[in-house]
């Protein structure tokens, strides 16, 4: 009886070990790329020269920079209004559901908003930042004040 049980338990996990695996080798294959995209060198030649970056963006000229920068602002809007519901939700009706709800939808939501506000800063000042130092620099600014 036992035995016809484990061999069931065993067929099924096994495609979930498959899976796992194929996974695994896929956000390896992913992290290398992304690795190999951003050595140094290339950060370097984006820090010197500001072109660089408007090609590696899709940018055509810096003519575009106001239209761009008018969609980046919408996009922190949009990025906000879902925290903003799920905060007034959590408010409403708290508990673990609403709160769940407001960790899943704010923390993407947060992280793109942070994001955009580095790229809006980059094409604002026409000059590239990496975003560790871009962090730094804004957190530390704060502080000082």
């Amino acid at each position: 009886m036992f035995k016809g049980i484990r061999n069931t338990i065993a067929a099924r996990l096994s495609p979930t070990r498959e899976h796992w695996s194929g996974l695994r080798t896929d956000f390896a294959s992913r992290l290398r790329h992304f690795q190999d995209e951003r050595d140094a060198v290339l950060q370097k030649a984006l820090e010197r020269d500001f072109t660089l970056l408007l090609i590696a963006w899709g940018i055509e000229s810096e003519a575009d920079i106001p239209g761009i920068l008018r969609d980046l602002r919408l996009r922190c809007l949009f990025l906000a209004l879902p925290v903003s519901v799920a905060l007034v939700f959590a408010f409403l009706s708290p508990g673990f559901p609403s709160s769940l709800t407001l960790i899943l939808v704010a923390l993407p939501c947060l992280f793109g908003l942070l994001i955009t506000r580095w790229r809006i800063s980059i094409l604002q000042n026409r000059a590239f930042t990496p975003l560790s130092r871009w962090l730094t620099a804004h957190f530390t600014k704060e502080r000082s004040e």
